[in-house]
Order: structure tokens, then sequence, then C-alpha cells
């Protein structure tokens, strides 16, 4: 479980470049992790196969991704039929959900709750990876994925709570007159 090779703050990355463990390499891997833990977590409360099938996909995605990182690309890297693949599950989700308005406040049920910290969590991986851009020189293929994501989390969270008979709390803008 423990090599000692990281006790002086510094890791390996895919490629075996060291690295300090502070470097964008190694934060970009731990916000994959994170949000790839709080998948799991939305997994464990989810009970719709299709919706389960979806986030099990996503996870091996995000493995892809920091594979893709860590190794500069020599090995598994996304595929174009990954992005093409969330559009259209998000897409046929937003049928089954309906007319979505805007500012829905997040909760409702317990998985409804736990997918909108997945759509976040998503968000704060793709705001990192573009803060790093310059650095990390992600595909525009992972940036793309990376925008979509958040999206797909959103729909499932709203199509669970439909599912559960819950109604979404929409906050009301107020316009002065």
């Amino acid at each position: 479980m423990f090599t000692r090779r990281g006790d002086a703050g510094e890791t390996d990355t895919g490629d075996r470049d060291r690295v300090i463990k502070s470097s964008p390499i190694i934060e970009v891997e731990g916000r994959i992790d994170e949000l790839n833990s709080f998948i799991g977590l939305a997994l464990v409360g989810c009970q719709w196969n299709d919706i389960m099938d979806d986030l099990k996909r996503i996870q091996d995605d995000l493995f892809t991704i920091g594979e893709e990182f860590t190794t500069k690309g020599t090995r598994r890297t996304l595929q174009p039929e990954r992005l093409t693949w969330l559009e259209e599950r998000t897409l046929e989700l937003k049928k089954e959900a309906g007319k979505i308005k805007l500012f829905i406040i997040p909760g409702g049920s317990e998985i409804a709750s736990l997918l909108h910290i997945v759509r976040t969590q998503s968000r704060n991986l793709e705001r990192l990876v573009v803060s790093y851009k310059l650095i990390l020189k992600p595909s525009p293929l992972m940036l793309q994925f990376l925008n979509r994501l958040s999206s797909l989390f959103f729909v499932q969270a709203v199509v669970a709570n439909k599912r559960l008979g819950i109604e979404e709390r929409i906050w009301e803008i107020r316009r002065e007159i």
C-alpha cells in the first residue's frame, strides 16, 4: 500500500515522471478521483439500471481521461464515440424529463441530490482542467466531453425526481417593475 517514494512530497505520473504532489497533473488527477468517488456514492443510491449503467460508463471514461493526462496521450485516450454517446444519452433523458424550468433548486430525493453533487463536482473538474489548459494541453474532445458531462448529471437528477413522483423546487426570478 505504500512505497515511501512520496514521503518528500513527490509522486510518479503514469509515464513515470516525478512531480511535486501539488503539480497541475496531480491536482487534476485528484479532482477526477473525487468526481469518480461521488459517482460511486450516487451508484449506491440509484435504483434504475439505465442510470446506473450511465454512471458506470462515465466512471470508465474518467479513468481513460486520467490515463490520457498522466501519459500525455501515449496510451488510452477518450474516443469521439464517447462524446456522441454522452450527447445522445443526455437528449434521450431530456425527453423523459420534459420541459425543464431554469433554476431548479437541488434536492427532492436523495438520489437527485447526489446527482446534483456529482454535477457540481464535474463542473469543478472542468474548471480545473480549463485553468491548466496551457500547461496540460487537453484535447478538444476532452474539453467538449467535460463540458457536456454536467448536463447529463443534471438531467439524470431531474429524471430521478420525476420517476419518484417528486416535484422540483423552482427558484423564481423576481423582476421589479
